[in-house]
């Protein structure tokens, strides 16, 4: 019977090419870890001569591999698609290191296969338990170095000793673990299909890059502060170097869950957060932990058009968030799930000039009056003084267009009473400062020294200034 298709190894093989060699290391151990072993033992050779590299992969399953034709069918049906446990899906990978090897051996109880030159050739069987693959391909020695560095950085699963060049690799500390569903892949009906699971995730701490990994096996770097192990398949394409975003997504919103407490606060505007910042499952308590860890304990949103409420929120020790510092996502999210305000919200009432004008009484208007000698004294400037009373307001007074508004309303416990006081003097010298700017602009802040200082010197040379009239 004619097949119906033909696999070119060459054409196979020049889809290899870009890829890190690391990839052979991660489909032979794979291969062995998903099998019922308790001893996995990888050995690396270095041909200076041939600039070959040689790798080993030696198990202890009683059963080998349950089909040897595995070892050169592509896409062949196996177990492993119908348990979401099992690393293996495609029945490719093998087929993936094949295509750039010199040669290879694969023996194990269900016989041996050996490819070369010559082609493949299949003989009996030599071992009654577990197998062995060993391959040869083309490398450079800074190659094999890596390859024995990744080999080494693999996470151990329980109950398997796992031995690299005579080196027994020991299993990663786990820092924090828990339970969350997430999708996984899975064969029901004679196709893969996307379900979702429970399954338990592992991080691991690192002084060095962080990965997520597949059981053990590492999928792709991260940005997150800690390696992600997860224990059940993730949804991969069939190069299985790549994690579809809205998976990504949904793993980092669960882990923001839960570690918020344990994010190192240089990491806070992460790619990672901010991600998983704007996924549902994000719940409010992580989205306000990691807002308060990222702003401050006070923050609200910057209206550009209120300039006043935002400079007041400022001044109030409010962090000001503009719209560009958060995608679209991460507001929709932050706003359904956290009480946040704009600074208009909080401050917008500023612009005490709109609020209802009152007369004022003699101390109120000694007050003005002392404003008014302040600023034509220091600043040589005329100044209007009115007064208005909104109790609502957050404002105690206000200055624009050399104009200064004392809010009577919010004025009260006895401010007034003494005219020429701390309190008065305080006051007016913070409003006259915004004849020169905002809270937040260094020259405000000069003007305020510079009215300070010179009340000062008033003070000492001309005590009759500060006489009430």
């Amino acid at each position: 019977m004619n097949n119906w298709f033909e696999v070119d190894r060459e054409g196979l093989k020049a889809l290899q090419a870009g890829k890190p060699k690391t990839f052979i290391i991660n489909e032979l151990i794979q291969n062995a870890w998903d099998e019922d072993i308790t001893t996995c033992k990888v050995k690396f050779g270095f041909k200076f001569d041939l600039n070959i590299i040689t790798v080993a992969v030696e198990d202890d399953n009683p059963e080998g591999f349950k089909d040897i034709t595995h070892a050169y069918t592509l896409f062949a049906d196996t177990y492993k698609r119908r348990d979401p446990t099992k690393r293996g899906r495609f029945n490719l990978g093998e087929k993936q290191v094949l295509s750039i090897c010199e040669s290879a051996i694969v023996s194990t109880t269900k016989g041996l296969v050996t490819f070369d030159e010559k082609g493949r050739q299949e003989s009996k069987p030599i071992r009654d338990k577990g197998s062995v693959i060993q391959v040869e391909f083309k490398g450079t020695h800074k190659e094999y170095k890596e390859l024995i560095e990744h080999a080494k950085k693999l996470l151990v699963p329980e109950g398997i000793e796992y031995i690299v060049d005579g080196d027994v690799i020991p299993p990663k500390t786990v820092f924090k673990t828990f339970e969350a569903s997430l999708d996984t892949e899975i064969l029901k009906d004679g196709a893969m299909v996307s379900t979702s699971r429970k399954t338990m995730i592992n991080l691991i701490k690192s002084n060095s890059i962080n990965y997520i990994y597949e059981m053990g096996i590492p999928v792709m770097k991260t940005d997150c502060s800690w390696s992600i192990d997860i224990q059940q398949k993730i949804p991969l394409a069939v190069d299985r170097e790549t994690i579809r975003p809205y998976y990504l997504q949904d793993l980092y919103a669960i882990v923001l869950n839960n570690t918020y407490e344990e994010i190192p606060k240089d990491d806070i505007s992460a790619v990672w957060v901010r991600s998983g910042m704007k996924d549902e499952r994000c719940n409010a308590g992580t989205v306000n932990a990691v807002m308060t860890k990222r702003y401050g304990e006070k923050f609200c949103i910057a209206n550009p058009n209120d300039k006043a409420s935002m400079d007041e929120a400022l001044s109030r020790g409010y962090n000001v968030i503009y719209g560009s510092e958060l995608s679209k996502e991460e507001w929709n999210h932050l706003k359904e799930t956290v009480d946040i305000q704009s600074s208009t919200a909080l401050f917008g009432d500023s612009n005490l000039e709109l609020a209802k004008p009152v007369e004022p009484n003699l101390k109120q208007k000694q007050v003005g009056e002392y404003a008014k000698k302040i600023a034509k004294r220091i600043l040589d400037i005329d100044i209007t003084v009115k007064y208005v009373d909104n109790p609502k307001a957050s404002m105690l007074a206000c200055y624009g267009g050399r104009v200064l508004t004392f809010n009577v309303g919010k004025l009260n416990n006895g401010f007034f009473d003494k005219p020429i006081s701390i309190r008065t003097t305080d006051l007016i010298i913070h409003e006259l400062g915004h004849e020169n700017g905002w809270h937040v602009e260094y020259d405000y802040h000069q003007l305020l020294t510079k009215l300070g200082a010179e009340l000062t010197i008033l003070a000492l040379n001309e005590p009759e200034f500060f006489e009430v009239n």
